[in-house]
């Protein structure tokens, strides 16, 4: 393995903390890393479907702000692979294998599908979809108290998460 020391190496074994007991046994690792390689996968997906649907509603930087979101996990595992030797190009090209191509195939589709549906806004001077008019009042109707309500609620459900993190780590460490 060819590690390199620079800051930024550091800093990721620092954030990454692969010694840690929490990753578990060798199975439960692998297991992990899968879902995370999943779980990266499906907001990759997801943030390619945002940036399509958005630019054919004619927003510019709604799209451009979820592809630079897109790219930038990607190229976090492509940098984070490379400082350790591995070469994930060199992989799938040597590996030859379909589902290389289509996943690569898809993914250049929808954002050429994103800057297609940003041209027509440019040169039509309307956006591809016609946007729904949505206005939230804060505290009227329907719509205003569910707005109340899930703001309210997730900056609850953060809270809960902080206090609740800090309990299981106590848990967790009380034994030690």
């Amino acid at each position: 393995m060819n590690q390199r020391n620079s800051v930024f190496d550091r800093w990721s074994d620092r954030v990454m903390d692969l010694d840690s007991p929490a990753y578990g046994d060798e199975r439960e690792r692998t297991v992990f890393m899968e879902a995370s390689s999943f779980g990266l996968t499906i907001g990759l997906y997801a943030g390619l479907a945002g940036s399509v649907v958005s630019a054919a509603f004619g927003l510019f930087l709604v799209p451009t702000v979820l592809l630079a979101l897109t790219i930038l996990p990607a190229a976090a595992t492509q940098w984070y692979a490379r400082r350790r030797g591995v070469h994930l190009n060199t992989l799938a090209e040597e590996g030859g294998a379909k589902s290389t191509l289509v996943n690569m195939v898809a993914v250049c589709t929808v954002i050429a599908l994103t800057f297609a549906a940003m041209t027509y806004t440019v040169f039509a001077g309307q956006p591809l979809l016609p946007f729904p008019s949505v206005t939230v009042t804060p505290g009227e109707g329907l719509l205003g108290g569910m707005a109340q309500g899930a703001v309210v609620g997730g900056m609850v459900g953060a809270v809960a998460g902080i206090i609740g993190s800090v309990v299981s780590y106590r848990k967790a460490n009380r034994g030690r």
